[in-house]
């Protein structure tokens, strides 16, 4: 018996706080707009914490509708102990509860899966030569690439299987979809056979605008309502390199109108709180995730907002803070690598400058140039924003899935 023409399967989805998992409950609104049969796989909310969000309370399988949406959700391992271990558990459970889902259910005509965790894209591709359904794999960071340059697999057996699954992923998908004209490249040179479709991220322009804040996030963070404020959003994952934000501000002592607000979660968070109370960095100030409908509201608290990655890491990761900051309208200044998608799009839009990845003394005088020159942020901040309705707003680019979609939805060559 059929299922619904296409299954997104990931394993970060509202209420989560995951930029990509609030993309695909949009993309899943707008297939279904276009009257195609939705439905979402996922497990229980536990990002970032990994404690299951209330009032959710883990279970094997729960049935919900969100959005309109029917969603799945299927039991996994969670723990608030965040090892090496705990978080392979954490994947590895996706990966076989999703496994045994998708041998039983009705089975659906396209599967659209974010490739991580990486087994998915072993177990996937068995499974639609088993079910006939046609996989679409969505790569949105260079796995394992950016785990080993990090020195976090060091195990030369376990280094070589997950490469081989990568290759196995991208040669044996029926398609794939990019982010970026980098990750496209990446992708070939590892062997991908089927159709690759560049498709960028997005964000919804009509939720995040340029606006007065209220002055509510500025106050929870006891930084003064007429403070210059330098804004850093997002995940502190291993490739951020925010560290550099610290030396930066160290730099930026003397200056008592200056505060520096960094608001996410992640691995690296411990070492930065410890970093600013060791040295005294009394205008750092730090808040966790905010809710979603915060977000508008923690954008325009800026005065000029940074993204950063780690030296020669532009490659692996494309920070999708950089859209919220353009949709308020806010200049940005990144330290990353200038030959990075990063840079590329900061170039290419107007949105701000780039610095060399690491130098702390290149971002303090970049960051403070638009502290103090009011109207060049402006102009900035309003070429980022006309920028990004044109070619990173979600009607743009969920119609340039659709599109991609009804390539393998239309077929007519899912088995009987």
């Amino acid at each position: 018996m059929n299922g619904p023409d296409l299954l997104i399967l990931t394993q970060w989805f509202p209420p989560e706080h995951a930029p990509i998992g609030h993309m695909l409950s949009e993309l899943a609104q707008y297939m279904q707009n276009q009257g195609r049969q939705v439905e979402v796989v996922t497990g229980f909310p536990n990002h970032p914490g990994g404690v299951v969000i209330p009032p959710y309370k883990k279970r094997w399988l729960l049935r919900e509708t969100l959005f309109g949406i029917p969603v799945t959700r299927l039991w996994l391992f969670t723990s608030p102990k965040r090892s090496f271990l705990t978080r392979a558990l954490n994947f590895l459970s996706f990966v076989a509860r999703t496994t045994i889902y998708l041998l039983f259910c009705k089975r659906p005509t396209v599967v659209f899966a974010v490739l991580q965790p990486l087994p998915l894209g072993f177990t996937l591709v068995l499974l639609s030569k088993i079910r006939g359904f046609k996989v679409i794999f969505n790569v949105q960071d260079l796995h394992p690439d950016v785990m080993i340059e990090l020195g976090l697999i060091k195990n030369t057996v376990v280094k070589r299987m997950l490469l081989g699954i990568e290759r196995f992923a991208y040669r044996n998908s029926d398609a794939l979809s990019v982010i970026c004209k980098g990750f496209d490249a990446h992708v070939r040179s590892r062997g991908a056979r089927g159709s690759v479709a560049i498709i960028p991220n997005w964000i919804d322009v009509d939720e995040i605008k340029p606006a007065k804040p209220a002055g509510t996030l500025l106050a929870t963070a006891h930084i003064p309502a007429d403070a210059k404020v330098v804004l850093y959003a997002g995940t502190l994952g291993h490739v951020s390199g925010a560290v550099v934000t610290l030396r930066a501000a160290r730099l930026a002592r003397q200056r008592s109108d200056v505060f520096w607000l960094i608001v996410g979660e992640g691995p690296v968070l411990p070492q930065l709180l410890e970093q600013a109370k060791a040295e005294g960095l009394n205008q750092v100030r730090f808040l966790p995730f905010q809710p979603r409908a915060m977000l508008a509201e923690l954008q325009n608290s800026a005065t000029v907002s940074m993204v950063t990655l780690l030296p020669g890491k532009g490659l692996f990761s494309v920070p999708s803070k950089v859209l919220g900051y353009m949709a308020a309208g806010k200049p940005v200044v990144a330290s990353v690598d200038a030959d990075s998608e990063t840079a590329r799009l900061v170039r290419v839009s107007n949105c701000g400058k780039v610095v060399s990845a690491g130098d702390e003394l290149q971002l303090w005088q970049a960051l403070e140039s638009y502290l103090d020159n009011p109207s060049e942020a402006s102009v900035a901040g309003q070429q980022g924003r006309l920028y990004l309705e044109g070619h990173f707003s979600r009607q743009v680019v969920c119609k340039q899935y659709s599109q991609f979609f009804n390539q393998f939805l239309d077929s007519s060559e899912i088995a009987p």
